[in-house]
């Protein structure tokens, strides 16, 4: 299992996630006030881990104790 595997499968579940929890949202599925504001942290919260999942899968980056995590090569991730 290499680190753009678990990237990908990152951004995937957090992107199911966003989407389910829009559903409840415009489904008017809510119980309560207390799990609107949840939803809505975790909306934004899965908003954060998707932007920095990208931003990394992007421009690749390295991690001082393992060395490089994800490489961008000529516009191709590797």
């Amino acid at each position: 299992m290499d680190g753009l595997w678990v990237c990908d499968k990152l951004l995937k579940i957090a992107r199911e996630r966003e989407q389910q929890v829009i559903a409840i949202l415009v489904n008017n599925e809510l119980h309560d006030m207390a799990q609107y504001r949840a939803l809505m942290g975790e909306i934004t919260a899965l908003g954060i881990i998707q932007q920095e999942i990208s931003e990394m899968l992007e421009k690749g980056t390295t991690d001082d104790d393992f060395g490089t995590v994800v490489t961008k090569i000529s516009g191709r991730t590797k």
